[in-house]
């Protein structure tokens, strides 16, 4: 994160909303502000990309083993070791 001057407040631009939270951006820092309920992150731009990419990987992961699991046993892949 870039320093800045203590004295000067982050400037939060809204990026998104939802009942679970926001994210917001400060313009003159680059900072990605990530607020959940009670929860604050403060992230540079490339570490909020990684969590957002890593977010959607585990999103994706998590519906392909719901839809799994709603399939009939006989319809269901085989795991192999």
């Amino acid at each position: 994160m870039k320093n800045t001057d203590m004295s000067q407040a982050c400037q939060h631009a809204l990026l998104s909303r939802s009942p679970v939270g926001q994210v917001s951006v400060c313009p003159d820092c680059g900072v990605v502000h990530l607020s959940l309920d009670c929860l604050s992150v403060r992230l540079e731009e490339k570490a909020f990309q990684a969590l957002a990419v890593m977010v959607m990987q585990a999103q994706q992961r998590l519906q392909a083993v719901v839809l799994r699991d709603k399939l009939p046993a006989e319809r269901q892949p085989a795991m192999v070791h």
